[in-house]
């Protein structure tokens, strides 16, 4: 076979990806990187961060930034993957100088800003976003990034020039026009003017629901197969793989906590950062979504059970670690991990982890309030909202009950309001001595790529009005659905 003649293409490495047959992709992923020599770098490297191949990821990117002659356009494409891969640093170094020169392109400040935010630079980043938004006024991206940094009660210029820019927006493309309802609304609320951030969220939210495939029923029947199926502990399915440092699973519903959390175990000497990495459910993309919520029954009809874990828990590992590099113990606060936790529990029967709870009312608002950039379908509606919460608590109290030993529960308002004491419980349950460090999570650099960025990088504190007194309204629909529900 020649390289005129190559034997796989990128279409058959998507067509993989798409079938879920990771083994399969890998290894055509490895050949398209190595024994091809016409190939697009930035295409295997997107498709190597979107099955977690973080490393090969960087690998391509870092073989594509060495060209001679980028144009502006691939180099951002560059430096954006870099940061998907986990390296905003890396992208922060490709774009620098492009910056320095002052070119007037508006990309280059948006990614630059981003890129400085993930890092915990925020004073830098909310500089970059503001020369972005000089040239490019209309970019509601970067006005939304820009929000989630700043407090517009003590900017008034760029209070102004959202507003102009909204009224602009109002006769443009509806879908862009979300990111400014949820920007404004956030300046509306730091300005104290709790009515006017009511319509522009509710505004936001009805933009997003229009594109929501979030079904409750669909989601009904996962957890009732899920908690069907996973009525016992697994101990008889114990493999030969034991993991040298087990992973720690951070649990819990979006908004609740868990970045919280997670930087502050980060910055513990014997755990890495954690990091909303998508290395399980990359580790189980060979299994149906059926098969995932009845493992048991996949187990017993697999030839090599034992083989299967293994191979899964290695991958993992590999994967994760990849993604955060380090001699601790790993921390993963993937999205959906409540789902896959029977499945990481049998992988890792030494594994601890902690689940933290926020008051269920606070979370919806919290959720409604945020502008998911992806897998939070079911946050746009307040019906969605209550559904989604209560099938997400009804499957914590079933693993709950199966490991007992192995979750610990926290509050996120004790968290709040006494971190000492309550990290010292954590690091009980985990084995470990509490450490100083960790209540000083705010001066970490570890990349955080969640909507708690810019919150995660302050100190902590709590408003000084309870969000039902803000927004009655959306407390009183939220009161009723869940009343209903």
């Amino acid at each position: 076979m020649t390289q005129d003649h190559p034997l796989y293409q990128t279409d058959d490495l998507i067509a993989a990806v798409r079938a879920g047959r990771r083994a399969e992709a890998q290894a055509i992923l490895d050949y398209l990187a190595t024994a091809v020599e016409q190939v697009n770098l930035l295409q295997l490297a997107a498709i190597a961060v979107s099955i977690a191949e973080v490393q090969l990821a960087r690998q391509l990117l870092d073989r594509f930034s060495r060209r001679h002659q980028m144009t502006l356009n691939e180099l951002l494409q560059c430096a954006g993957l870099y940061a998907e891969a986990g390296r905003p640093d890396q992208a922060i170094q490709l774009v620098q100088p492009q910056a320095q020169q002052g070119l007037p392109y508006p990309g280059i400040y948006h990614l630059l800003g981003t890129a400085q935010a993930q890092v915990g630079a925020v004073s830098i980043a909310v500089t970059e976003l503001k020369k972005a938004l000089s040239l490019s006024p209309q970019s509601g991206i970067s006005w939304l990034t820009l929000a989630s940094l700043v407090n517009f009660a003590n900017d008034e210029q760029a209070f102004i020039r959202l507003s102009d820019a909204c009224k602009q927006q109002a006769q443009s493309e509806k879908a862009e026009s979300r990111h400014f309802y949820y920007a404004l609304a956030k300046a509306w609320d730091d300005r104290g003017d709790y009515l006017q951030a009511w319509h522009c969220y509710q505004q936001g939210a009805a933009v997003a629901a229009a594109q929501s495939r979030y079904q409750q029923q669909e989601h009904q029947s996962f957890v009732n197969q899920l908690v069907a199926d996973h009525l016992w502990p697994n101990p008889r399915r114990q493999h030969r793989f034991v993991a040298e440092k087990p992973p720690v699973a951070i649990l819990g519903v979006p908004r609740s906590g868990t970045t919280l959390l997670g930087q502050m175990l980060g910055c513990h000497s014997a755990l890495n950062a954690a990091a909303e990495h998508n290395a399980l459910a990359v580790s189980c993309m060979h299994l149906s979504r059926t098969q995932i919520s009845q493992f048991n029954q996949y187990l017993a009809a697999h030839g090599a059970p034992d083989a299967a874990l293994e191979h899964m828990a290695a991958l993992y590992l590999r994967l994760a670690g990849e993604r955060t590099p380090g001699q601790g113990a790993m921390v993963d606060k993937a999205l959906n991990l409540t789902q896959y936790f029977d499945i990481w529990a049998t992988l890792f029967p030494h594994g601890k982890a902690i689940y933290i709870r926020r008051d269920e009312a606070e979370t919806a608002w919290s959720c409604y309030k945020t502008n998911f950039r992806q897998q939070a379908d079911w946050s746009w509606s307040v019906t969605d909202i209550v559904s989604y919460l209560r099938l997400e608590r009804q499957l914590m109290q079933h693993w709950l009950a199966l490991y007992p030993e192995r979750i610990l529960s926290v509050e996120y308002a004790d968290l709040l309001a006494s971190p000492e004491q309550t990290l010292r419980r954590i690091c009980q349950h985990l084995q470990l001595p509490f450490e100083a460090a960790m209540l000083q999570f705010h001066q970490s650099t570890a990349p955080v790529q969640t909507a708690s960025v810019g919150q995660v990088h302050q100190p902590l504190f709590t408003p000084p009005q309870p969000a039902a007194e803000r927004y009655p309204e959306f407390f009183r629909q939220w009161q009723q659905a869940w009343q209903r529900h």
